[in-house]
């Protein structure tokens, strides 16, 4: 990935820590919450993805959940730092963090058809 892409993926990563670092989060529901940064990113999603889209990424939402650590931290020293994990879901690349001390897992970010992004993926572990 070029030098300038990964300063683009940084800072729309940052955004996401920024939210979490001011506690800017709705209650949690379960063991899954999104940042209000990434609530904000959804409900832009909403607006061009269909409604099976956004199915899909809701399962794929409930799967992580379920399966926190089956995506590696992103493939970026500086996100691998602040333990950003990267997984894909159709036209989505969410950015979480797990904290496994809680069982949380925390929405960063959904970047909505940046598949330029797709080499933070490490593993490309589907889910099960």
């Amino acid at each position: 990935m070029e030098e300038a892409m990964r300063e683009q993926v940084r800072a729309f990563a940052a955004r996401g820590l920024e939210s979490l670092e001011q506690e800017d989060l709705p209650d949690a529901r379960g063991n899954l919450v999104l940042t209000c940064e990434a609530l904000r990113d959804r409900k832009g999603a909403e607006t061009c993805c269909s409604r099976e889209e956004m199915e899909a990424l809701d399962r794929v939402l409930r799967e992580l959940e379920a399966f926190p650590k089956l995506a590696a931290n992103a493939g970026d020293s500086l996100l691998d730092l602040e333990g950003v994990r990267c997984y894909g879901a159709g036209r989505f690349l969410i950015f979480y963090r797990y904290n496994s001390n809680y069982g949380l897992v925390t929405v960063i970010r959904l970047a909505l058809d940046h598949p330029e992004w797709n080499g933070l993926i490490r593993d490309g572990k589907k889910f099960h």
